[in-house]
């Protein structure tokens, strides 16, 4: 029993291994070039010794890299290239050689028309299809280099009509695209418009395609396109292929554009419409595709259609297209249609007065429906790009429409209960900008407040804005939009600031609404004494910004103040003065002890001006020293004058600084004198370097003419600096020489410029020799010349970078513990007002062992904000984007024996601009050279504790 157990067991237990269908896999090996013709130069000798076409491939490679080369004869290579063209039977060696004859116009002083007519005749004899299509490709390009009546262009454009005929669409795509980019518009009879408009019935939906956006090619270099194909180019959103639609889309767009005017026949009917108005029905249809890409475009495209009929407009907010499956018409139509048609129901034959204009149901599609409902689709849709899209173009109508932005209100309302977090914060600022249009009803207001409890600080913070810039319709309103505000400074409390601003654009929007609550909102009745409220309520804080606010615009509020509010006031002008307003109160200009006063700044400051431009003394520095003190304190007092007095003064302290450095003989000559000298002239080279950088970073929206200025200041730091290093010191100067020899260069393009920066351009234009030696005698004769030339002016819409850190507000004295060696993560959120140069920005961590760290913020981490206008008339604001930094800091150390400081601040790292990759190993430099502060440092109380061992 056993043996035949066991036989059974081998008979019924066989595993057949059949051999599965392979498929061969080939592994393709990235030709490396060998050391030795790497090292070499491009030379036509190299091309002797490439045995293999790998190697061939990966010295053509090699060359492509290394364009511009620096190789004696030119077209000697191009020979040798062309013939390695000839010679070789593989495609893509070919391929990679018209490439390189592409990137021949990148060479300096190179004729591309010898290239052009090289590939003429190359193009004749090839036989590959993506090698002929990367040729009209190369041609195209170097014929856009081409002047428009050069004869050769004619011979390119002919090449690419010829070619059209090709069988591969590849080839044909690219011809057609080369008609579109070099066709001269001058010369155009439309011959090449036909052609093109020719291929828009190919067969292949990619030469379809091709065609179409080598017509929008022309329109984008001016050619007007001809209203005939408008008919077509519709014919053409019924494509099967999504490209070929999205291209027709865009060409129905431009005609629109085009021709908004003329009218064309409905399909259907005898009725016509204007274009434009025919144009945006046929782009509303195409909210229904199928398509997520074309349904994209059709709302973005909506939104810059601004001359649609309202009726039009008004139609994409509204589904209803029928009424009971019958064609909408005038009862003036209906009754002249009864009349014109001679018969009457009588009654004798049965069904005699039915309507004839019934409309089979399933004959009615969906798609065809016009401009019904466009919008309402395109918020609806289920993709987040279409929704997006739709609500930019859904703002821009509204901003040009007010009677569609108070219609398409209930609809952005509607788009705050989005599942994105995207979506809702567009709706936000969607509704923001229209905000000057609309007034919101109690319903829209409660859907709005709802969103006061999301996670998200930026969609809160958003909304602020937008309940700060709305108007509110009834009383009723207001009260709701205070009390939700109080509810969420409760549960997020550090949106103070933020709520702060959204009451005080409140007030003033509302003072009518605001006096009808304020004996509720501050608890004051005419007969009983109330309790007095603590000023250091958050919420109570919140509620008299609000009045405040809207006394200055409402008298009648000031008589409803008792005692103890006037003294909150004063507490809180004097504490938060940014947000509250000057008010008449009686009694309260004696208990502050100010007086009303005409300060005439504008006269001080132009007596200031006038000694800067006085003629030359013995104590100019004197002079100099006095005006910069009192800038510094105009800057002060005035602060409409703030940022532009600011950039003088520093413009000021840095000529005083560059007088003083050049009146000490240890500036050229360090051998004879002390080391405290040669110290203290040092220390003032190396304030000059960060006043001048200052001046430099610190400050935007300047004209040319004072940007011009501020670089001639910091090219003279930048030569003192250098003279000081040839003359008085023992460091090498050669990178510091041929950086400043760059940043010459590159004044070279502008003209007036100031005369020391003129003076340089013109001796070192002069030069061949730009070692450190011959540049310091050239510069030293010209700052010698120039020590008080300094033509101060004052800028007139200048602005000064700033920041200020909100939190941490380093008046906390609980430590933040963490682990010796791991890392703590600190919250830090600021506002920077003029940042220009975002890529420079960094946090510094500074430790109590006076080591620092500089940390580059992730660029989501640092969102764009914009101003909340103090009034209706915005004319005198300036418009420098404004920027919100919250991100994380991460802080390590290892074990303190006890709690200690850490401190952060803001901080622009400069280095990368201004010390290119030779200086960066220089010593010439410190630490803190290029690191310009922003603001004060915050001070945050750490713990780091060790690690405990064992259980």
């Amino acid at each position: 029993m056993a043996v035949l157990k066991k036989r059974a067991l081998a008979e019924y237990s066989q595993v057949v291994q059949e051999e599965a269908c392979s498929k061969p896999l080939q592994l393709m090996k990235k030709p490396h070039l060998s050391s030795a013709v790497e090292d070499e130069h491009v030379t036509v000798n190299t091309f002797e010794k490439l045995e293999t076409s790998e190697a061939l491939v990966a010295y053509l490679n090699h060359i492509q890299l290394n364009l511009p080369f620096k190789t004696d004869d030119k077209v000697v290579l191009l020979r040798k290239l062309i013939d390695t063209y000839h010679h070789s039977e593989q495609s893509y060696v070919r391929l990679k050689i018209v490439c390189i004859l592409g990137d021949f116009r990148k060479v300096r002083k190179f004729d591309v028309q010898i290239i052009i007519n090289e590939i003429i005749k190359l193009i004749s004899t090839e036989t590959s299809h993506k090698v002929c299509a990367s040729m009209i490709c190369t041609l195209k390009k170097l014929g856009s280099l081409l002047s428009s009546d050069s004869p050769v262009l004619g011979k390119i454009i002919a090449i690419g009509t010829k070619l059209l005929n090709n069988s591969n669409h590849l080839v044909k795509c690219h011809c057609l695209s080369l008609l579109g980019g070099l066709t001269s518009l001058n010369n155009l009879q439309g011959e090449n418009v036909k052609l093109i408009c020719k291929f828009t019935k190919s067969q292949d939906p990619r030469v379809r395609t091709a065609a179409y956006d080598a017509l929008l090619q022309l329109h984008d270099r001016g050619q007007k396109l001809e209203l005939c194909i408008y008919s077509d180019v519709c014919s053409a959103l019924q494509d099967d292929n999504e490209n070929v639609r999205q291209s027709a889309m865009r060409i129905i767009w431009v005609l629109s554009h085009t021709y908004p005017e003329s009218c064309v026949v409905i399909p259907g009917c005898q009725d016509e419409v204007h274009l434009v108005d025919d144009a945006f029905a046929k782009i509303c249809q195409a909210i229904g595709d199928l398509s997520v890409n074309v349904r994209t475009l059709a709302a973005e495209l909506l939104g810059s259609m601004v001359n649609v009929n309202p009726h039009f407009l008004e139609q994409t907010l509204d589904k209803k297209l029928m009424s009971d499956m019958r064609r909408k018409r005038s009862a003036h139509e209906r009754h002249w249609e009864t009349v014109t048609s001679g018969e009457w129901a009588s009654g004798a034959r049965w069904a005699d007065d039915k309507p004839r204009e019934n409309l089979d149901a399933e004959s009615v599609s969906l798609i065809h429906s016009g401009a019904c409902g466009a919008f309402v689709h395109g918020l609806e849709d289920e993709f987040m790009e279409v929704r997006s899209a739709s609500l930019d173009s859904l703002c821009l109508l509204a901003l040009s429409n007010p009677r569609f932005a108070t219609l398409s209100l209930d609809f952005l309302v509607d788009m705050f209960n989005d599942e994105i977090e995207e979506v809702r914060l567009k709706a936000i600022d969607c509704m923001t900008k229209i905000s000057q249009l609309i007034v919101l009803r109690e319903d829209q207001l409660e859907i709005i407040l709802g969103v006061l409890e999301d996670s998200n600080v930026e969609i809160r913070e958003g909304l602020h804005r937008m309940l700060g810039a709305c108007r509110l319709s009834t009383k009723a309103c207001l009260k709701l939009c205070v009390q939700a505000l109080l509810d969420n400074l409760k549960r997020y409390s550090q949106d103070k600031r933020s709520i702060w601003r959204c009451l005080q654009l409140l007030g003033p929007r509302h003072p009518d609404l605001t006096l009808l609550l304020v004996p509720e909102l501050l608890t004051v009745h005419p007969f009983f004494d109330m309790p007095e409220a603590d000023v250091e309520d958050p919420s109570y804080v919140c509620v008299l910004l609000l009045v405040f606010n809207a006394a200055q615009f409402c008298p009648q509020i000031l008589s409803l103040f008792e005692e103890h509010i006037c003294r909150h006031y004063r507490y809180l002008r004097d504490t938060i003065s940014n947000f509250v307003p000057h008010l008449q109160l009686t009694g309260v200009e004696e208990m502050e002890g100010q007086i009303e006063f005409e300060t005439n700044t504008n006269y001080f400051l132009q007596n200031v001006m006038s000694r800067l431009n006085q003629p030359i003394s013995t104590n100019q520095i004197k002079v100099w020293d006095a005006a910069c003190h009192d800038l510094i304190r105009l800057a002060q007092i005035d602060s409409s004058l703030a940022h532009g007095v600011e950039l003088l003064a520093t413009q000021l302290e840095c000529h005083i600084l560059i007088a003083k450095v050049m009146n000490s003989p240890a500036w050229i000559d360090s051998s004879s004198l002390n080391v405290q000298d040669g110290d203290v002239v040092k220390n003032l080279i190396d304030q000059l370097q960060r006043q001048s950088l200052r001046l430099q970073y610190m400050f935007s929206n300047l004209s040319t003419e004072e940007m011009l200025l501020i670089q001639s200041t910091r090219l003279q730091a930048m030569a003192i600096q250098l003279v000081y290093i040839v003359r008085a010191s023992n460091t090498s100067a050669l990178a510091l020489s041929d950086h400043f020899v760059s940043r010459v260069e590159a004044l070279k393009g502008y003209g007036n410029l100031p005369s020391f920066a003129g003076a340089i351009v013109k001796e070192i234009a002069r030069v061949d020799d730009t070692k450190p030696g011959v540049l310091s005698r050239i510069l030293l004769p010209i700052l010698q010349a120039h020590i008080y030339v300094a033509p101060f002016c004052l800028p007139a819409k200048a602005f000064k970078l700033s920041a200020d850190i909100l939190e941490p507000s380093g008046e906390s004295d609980n430590p933040q513990k963490f682990l010796a060696g791991f890392v703590l993560g600190v919250v830090l959120d600021a506002e920077i007002q003029g940042l220009a140069h975002s890529e420079y920005l960094r946090v510094r961590v500074k430790y109590p062992d006076l080591n620092a760290q500089l940390i580059i913020p992730q660029e989501s981490h640092l969102k764009m904000i914009k101003h909340y206008p103090k009034n209706d008339s915005s004319e005198n604001i300036i418009s420098v984007p404004d920027h919100r930094l919250r991100t994380s800091v991460l802080v390590s150390h290892q074990v303190w024996t006890e709690s200690s400081h850490i401190e952060l601040s803001l901080v622009l790292d400069v280095t990368d601009p201004e010390v290119p990759s030779s200086l960066k190993r220089w010593r010439g430099f410190s630490e803190d050279s290029f690191i310009i502060e922003l603001c004060k440092p915050v001070r945050v109380l750490v713990s780091p504790k060790p690690i405990k061992r064992g259980i």
